[in-house]
């Protein structure tokens, strides 16, 4: 099963993400490789729900979904652990012919057990492995750590370099990749090399409409002007650490482009605001509907025609759509525009 994507994307295993990425067309698939991380943020059974849509999915044009389960509490996975009960449920709700749909990835600080298991988990399903590391002056030593118990051949190893959240491209920061690179490269030649990282706040503290500049796109092609062929990869449209969880009192957008990200963000009116009842619905659904029309009107707004995702923003703006008072429905229309994003970047690059 063939890795030959052109970006990276990180996703949380979430409602909102999940119908991005399984509405995902055949195109965009094979220009962009999802990564969905499980952790302990959301309940085992709705997380492998996540991934198994997910799964199915990419399966169906020919491809592998990444998945990182390193951070989940094993015991709510038992007794297979997290890996193990995704392919059982795979096995179980899928017609794969053998072929299991998934390209495990093993993360820095991983025991030599785990790493080996899951190194042999990437023998089994053809797909290989993709080992996740943070920059760091062990890098090299690391890395050699966890190939030598995964055991898997370079030609099938994807090394995802994950610099988290990033707040600028800085100088230094740029010179700390370009020589975390040149370890990697050192080691042997992989199958690819991912810089990851994510440039969006854990919170928006603002109101309206206003940019920032994509600081994962200027450090990527910062350390590309002497590395050309790394390969982009990106958090989506949250921040690189899952959320607190805390119940929200406003509803935003993040929406990327090639000026940078757009933020939207409105507060959820009170249930006896004085213009309640509206025909645009329950207070949140409102205060969604309001950001949508702040994006269609600007010029940054892909059109309608861009993504499914771009298709919902549209229609929620001019009053169509229902249920949007569901938390999940800002992300998943923002991920599917930004999948789109990253599809066309790829082709770009």
């Amino acid at each position: 099963m063939a890795h030959s994507a052109l970006t990276w994307v990180a996703l949380r295993a979430k409602g909102g993400e999940t119908s991005a990425i399984t509405r995902m067309p055949r195109d965009h698939i094979h220009r962009v490789q999802p990564m969905m991380i499980l952790d302990q943020a959301s309940t085992a059974e709705s997380q492998l729900s996540c991934a198994v849509r997910s799964a199915q999915h990419l399966h169906c044009h020919g491809r592998a979904l990444a998945v990182d389960a390193t951070d989940t509490e094993p015991s709510e996975f038992a007794p297979q652990g997290p890996l193990g009960a995704l392919i059982d449920r795979l096995e179980a709700e899928s017609d794969l012919f053998g072929s299991l749909p998934i390209l495990p990835v093993v993360r820095h600080g991983a025991t030599v057990q785990m790493a080996a298991s899951i190194g042999r988990l990437g023998s089994e399903t053809g797909t290989g492995v993709a080992v996740r590391l943070r920059p760091s002056a062990h890098l090299a030593v690391e890395l050699a750590r966890l190939l030598a118990a995964v055991r898997t051949p370079p030609s099938s190893t994807d090394i995802v370099l994950d610099l988290g959240f990033v707040e600028s491209a800085t100088t230094h920061t740029t010179d700390r990749v370009v020589s975390s690179v040149e370890a990697v490269k050192t080691t042997a030649e992989f199958r690819s090399l991912v810089l990851l990282s994510g440039s969006v706040p854990a919170q928006l503290d603002r109101r309206g409409a206003w940019r920032q500049d994509r600081h994962e796109e200027q450090l990527w092609h910062a350390a590309t002007t002497q590395h050309t062929d790394v390969l982009f990869g990106d958090y989506g449209v949250v921040h690189p650490a899952p959320g607190q969880g805390w119940r929200a009192r406003h509803v935003s957008v993040k929406y990327s482009c090639r000026a940078g990200w757009w933020y939207g963000r409105r507060p959820i009116p009170s249930p006896d605001d004085a213009e309640s009842p509206s025909v645009d619905g329950p207070p949140r659904a409102r205060a969604f509907r309001n950001v949508c029309r702040d994006l269609t009107d600007d010029a940054v707004f892909a059109g309608p025609d861009f993504s499914w995702g771009d298709h919902a923003l549209s229609v929620a703006a001019d009053g169509g759509a229902k249920g949007l008072g569901d938390s999940s429905k800002p992300i998943a229309f923002a991920t599917s525009h930004h999948l789109a994003y990253l599809a066309g970047m790829g082709t770009a690059a």
